[in-house]
């Protein structure tokens, strides 16, 4: 059976991944597309990229137990609260209910007995 931070890991990879891939199509859609304001398209899907890049190197940290990814990982899940909220107040519910539900999976992985263990160095 995975520890809760190995299945921790594997959800904010899965969360990176998708941002990383949701950020490259909105970049094509920006180039190819007719959008607004084609600067502030591009950036947002870079922001979004650089984001998700980011994601999987806290991922990975996650998987290997280092010490520096617990706080980035609990902290853009804390930020994803808010923005699942937003969504569902503006009736975005299939947007809304996988961010909410990630986003606690992941705060509460963390929050295991096993998984503070894991972080302070101890056998479990």
């Amino acid at each position: 059976m995975r520890s809760p931070v190995t299945r921790a890991s594997l959800v904010v990879a899965l969360e990176g991944v998708v941002l990383l891939l949701l950020g490259l199509g909105y970049g094509v859609a920006g180039l190819v597309g007719d959008p607004f304001d084609r600067t502030a398209t591009l950036l947002e899907a870079a922001f979004a990229v650089v984001t998700g890049g980011l994601l999987v190197v806290v991922a990975r940290g996650l998987s290997r137990i280092d010490g520096w990814s617990r706080s980035p990982a609990v902290v853009v899940q804390l930020l994803a609260l808010p923005v699942g909220y937003g969504l569902v107040q503006g009736q975005v519910w299939w947007a809304a209910i996988p961010v909410l539900l990630l986003a606690g999976t992941v705060l509460f992985l963390l929050a295991t007995p096993e998984a503070r263990l894991a972080f302070r160095g101890l056998d479990s």
